[in-house]
């Protein structure tokens, strides 16, 4: 067998770049995500939970005796801050002691315990939260007392459980996979113009492509599902993460040249565990939270989710996608100060008369 043809593939440095892929990204993968979520699961503590008393101080014993029960780290507080915790996703569950319970506990007559959920929270959350609030009132004199489970904020098309996933880290696949032939396009014009005129060019290229991304990757999930958020918040929000995405991913290329690629693909673990909606970012070691709210897609998955189902505010989302955004132009523009302009090649005038 002739094994030339084999000899020239490993000669062409792509050969290389893909064999490398094909070892390391499933490496990476299963080195991060196997480290990030190892015993998640065992620091129920960090997930947070609201109690309100509404049966008045002959229900402060009960209150308390919940708090000290809960696997969540828990508090007493009024319905209106508790209630608005829960709609921020700042509590994984709200309990709330209606007005006469002690009085049913002692008659021994039916009642019940209300626990409110939010439906934007991971479904890994909301199973542990329904599994605590049945064995919590199942616990309290038997079958007396009830769990009266409310779920906030429900949507009962499954598909619009997606659209926060496909507006916050499909994009960034898009822009990733855009930018790698983006870094070869550059390549190749920087043989003809000056980096700067290359560089401000394709950021005029990357400005029109973020607004019709932004736009077309808005127009079909908002019209095709029920969203909280108007369409213009949905729009507004999406142009801000497609601008960080393609900020992130074109900012890898230029510190690491062709090997961006290779650093980006191995952000994309770290982002779709720090999104939350896998798992609650709260069961994550603080070294990947901090690393999560440094990337793009986990920034926006999170705040998708948000105006998705509750329509709140994002504000924590977006501050964190501007800088992202700032910081890594600014990168990307002291990267391409400190490269080395390639010699241009002038095209002669005779040269041109001949081509025309």
């Amino acid at each position: 067998m002739n094994l030339q043809p084999l000899r020239e593939m490993f000669k062409i440095p792509n050969t290389k770049v893909g064999i490398a892929f094909a070892i390391i990204v499933p490496l990476l993968f299963s080195i991060i995500w196997l480290t990030g979520y190892h015993d998640a699961t065992d620091h129920l503590d960090r997930l947070q939970a609201a109690v309100v008393n509404e049966d008045g101080e002959q229900a402060n014993a009960v209150a308390e005796q919940m708090i000290d029960n809960l696997p969540f780290d828990a508090e007493l507080t009024s319905f209106e801050d508790a209630k608005k915790q829960l709609d921020q996703n700042d509590i994984t569950m709200l309990i709330v002691i209606p007005d006469a319970f002690t009085e049913s506990l002692a008659k021994q007559s039916d009642t019940s315990l209300q626990f409110y959920m939010n439906s934007s929270n991971s479904q890994v959350a909301l199973s542990i939260a329904e599994s605590t609030a049945r064995q919590m009132t199942a616990s309290m004199s038997g079958s007396h007392v009830q769990a009266d489970i409310i779920k906030e904020n429900h949507i009962s098309n499954f598909a619009t459980s997606m659209v926060p996933m496909i507006l916050g880290f499909i994009v960034f696949i898009a822009v990733m996979t855009m930018n790698i032939q983006m870094n070869i396009v550059t390549q190749i014009v920087n043989r003809k113009f000056s980096k700067w005129q290359v560089f401000w060019n394709k950021q005029l290229l990357l400005l029109i492509i973020g607004l019709v991304v932004s736009t077309i990757t808005v127009t079909i999930p908002y019209f095709a599902n029920d969203t909280a958020a108007s369409y213009m918040q949905l729009w507004g929000f999406e142009l801000l993460v497609v601008f960080a995405c393609i900020s992130f991913t074109q900012m890898s290329f230029a510190i690491f040249g062709n090997a961006g690629a290779l650093f980006n693909v191995a952000m994309i673990p770290f982002q779709l565990m720090a999104a939350g909606n896998i798992i609650p970012t709260d069961l994550l070691s603080p070294v990947f939270r901090v690393i999560g709210a440094a990337l793009p897609a986990s920034n926006g998955v999170q705040g998708f989710t948000q105006l998705i189902y509750a329509g709140e505010s994002v504000s924590s989302a977006i501050l964190h996608l501007g800088l992202i955004l700032v910081i890594t132009f600014l990168l990307t523009c002291a990267a391409l100060m400190l490269k080395k302009q390639q010699p241009v090649q002038f095209v002669k005038k005779d040269e041109k008369a001949a081509a025309v």
